[in-house]
């Protein structure tokens, strides 16, 4: 797979993200970029070209479109497509076919007591995501425009480059033991966040003991199974409160909460608003 080489640090330079919708039919505009525009596929399939080559990116992965080549939708979308972009700047990079298997192989230069080692990252021009939850969460984060008055602007940075280092890991491909328990979890729960899922049904569905599920779940992605499928809840419950004008009690009860108060009162613990707050910040940015 060909990929791109960049050398950090520095890293590449957050700029701006966002997201949309291809409705079925609809493709991507013909545009040259001065800087690099990294889209995400959350759902549906988008084809696009660059310099002559045509990609079809699917659902949970990723394509990294560079900057001075024309790119543009080769056909249209077949089915409603929704997506992420984020654009980030870079001037010192080259196009590879090979290396980034591993971090040892990425080093460069070691570093000393007064510079700082270095390293050659090689992300994948197309690439699948094995953590779709993360990448949702992080691209959230970077589009929240909610909190200016908080650190949240002056970490954009940083959470652009854990999605950069997120990114390069999983070109690894080659996950533990722990990470590939955690990740199947993750996958069976975000398929069945609707449900009521005991630990039980978790661990007889993966074929592990309940605690080294648990305990793979919080050492690789740092929460518990709870924890993870009530972040998936939020992450809909806040795609509802955007797009429809449900009731709470429908909201809670189509994400999987029978309780609409204490679903009220998880989403102002995890977003900081209230789910009442969060439709009136969205439906005002939208205006």
């Amino acid at each position: 797979m060909p990929r791109i080489m960049f050398t950090v640090p520095p890293f590449p330079v957050f700029i701006a993200a966002g997201e949309g919708v291809f409705k079925k039919g609809e493709m991507h505009a013909r545009r040259i970029f001065s800087v690099f525009d990294l889209i995400y596929v959350k759902q549906g399939t988008l084809y696009i070209t660059e310099n002559d080559q045509t990609f079809s990116v699917g659902g949970g992965e990723y394509i990294l479109l560079s900057p001075g080549l024309e790119h543009f939708g080769s056909r249209g979308c077949e089915e409603n497509t929704s997506y992420y972009w984020l654009h980030f700047d870079e001037k010192g990079y080259e196009f590879t076919q090979k290396g980034g298997n591993n971090w040892a192989e990425l080093l460069q230069e070691k570093g000393s007591f007064e510079e700082p080692a270095r390293y050659r990252l090689a992300l994948p021009r197309k690439g699948k995501v094995q953590r779709p939850l993360f990448m949702e969460k992080q691209f959230d984060s970077l589009m929240d425009y909610t909190a200016e008055n908080s650190d949240l602007p002056l970490r954009k940075q940083i959470l652009f480059e854990e999605l950069l280092l997120h990114l390069q890991k999983e070109s690894f491909q080659i996950p533990s033991a722990k990470e590939r328990v955690a990740w199947d979890a993750a996958r069976y729960l975000q398929e069945h966040y609707k449900e009521r899922v005991t630990i039980k049904d978790l661990s007889y569905a993966l074929h592990y003991h309940q605690d080294y599920v648990t305990r793979c779940m919080q050492q690789v992605l740092g929460v518990t199974p709870g924890q993870y499928t009530n972040k998936v809840r939020m992450t809909e419950a806040k795609r509802l409160l955007s797009s429809t004008n449900d009731k709470m009690g429908v909201i809670a009860e189509t994400i999987g909460m029978e309780d609409p108060t204490y679903f009220s009162k998880l989403f102002k613990q995890t977003e900081g608003v209230s789910p009442i707050e969060y439709r009136k910040i969205v439906s005002r940015k939208i205006e």
